[in-house]
């Protein structure tokens, strides 16, 4: 992880703050991932009877080195009430993060659901997520009431200031099929269709039936 990830937050032009995460947030965050995954969180961490998705994706927050870690999340406030959630990191890391998350799910839930886990995966295995030299937006969410104000791009000029200072000259995202809100929001802020990707696979859960993945070329800091 690049050391200016986790720097003061300087106001962006807009009424809202944002704030390196905390472990103390991993609650709220982990409401926030589920609204960005859906039925794909339940699919993947809902594994074991008795530890609910928010259970997991709690105490993955909560730890370093994974895929949804407090160290690469960011809080969106205003008026002093948390509303939104970017969790976002140089897309060079994606392999390691992948694995480091296999591990902590280990610990979480024990080999024989780890290996369904695993399973479950190689569905995917296919997608391209990001490439090395571009900034992975891995989620943004905005509670929903607090929807329609602005906390979305918001979190999105903040990830692409973040890209920048890393040296890196595009963000990447992925977004799924049927989440129209989303991908009209990210072409509004520049980013274009560069790939899809179509699932027909017994391991893939109902309703995820592809992505496309977006990026966005950085226009030169003066």
């Amino acid at each position: 992880m690049a050391a200016s990830l986790k720097r003061k937050y300087k106001m962006p032009p807009s009424h809202f703050v944002i704030r390196p995460a905390s472990a103390a947030d991993a609650s709220l965050a982990a409401d926030l991932i589920y609204l960005t995954m859906g039925i794909e969180a339940d699919w993947l961490f809902g594994q074991v009877p008795g530890i609910s998705t928010h259970t997991v994706l709690s105490r993955l927050f909560r730890r370093n080195k994974n895929r949804v870690a407090h160290s690469f999340a960011f809080i969106a406030a205003h008026n002093g009430q948390d509303v939104g959630l970017l969790l976002a990191y140089p897309g060079r890391l994606l392999k390691r993060l992948d694995w480091m998350t296999g591990l902590h799910l280990l610990g979480i839930f024990g080999l024989p659901a780890t290996l369904r886990v695993a399973q479950i995966q190689s569905a995917y295995q296919d997608l391209i997520e990001a490439e090395e030299d571009e900034f992975y937006i891995s989620n943004v969410a905005v509670l929903p009431q607090f929807q329609g104000h602005g906390a979305g791009k918001a979190l999105m000029a903040y990830a692409e200031q973040l890209a920048q200072e890393n040296n890196l000259k595009k963000c990447s995202l992925i977004v799924a099929h049927g989440h129209e809100p989303a991908r009209r929001l990210y072409m509004h802020l520049g980013y274009q269709v560069v790939q899809t990707f179509h699932f027909d696979h017994p391991y893939v859960a109902e309703g995820s039936g592809g992505y496309d993945r977006m990026v966005k070329v950085l226009a030169e800091r003066p």
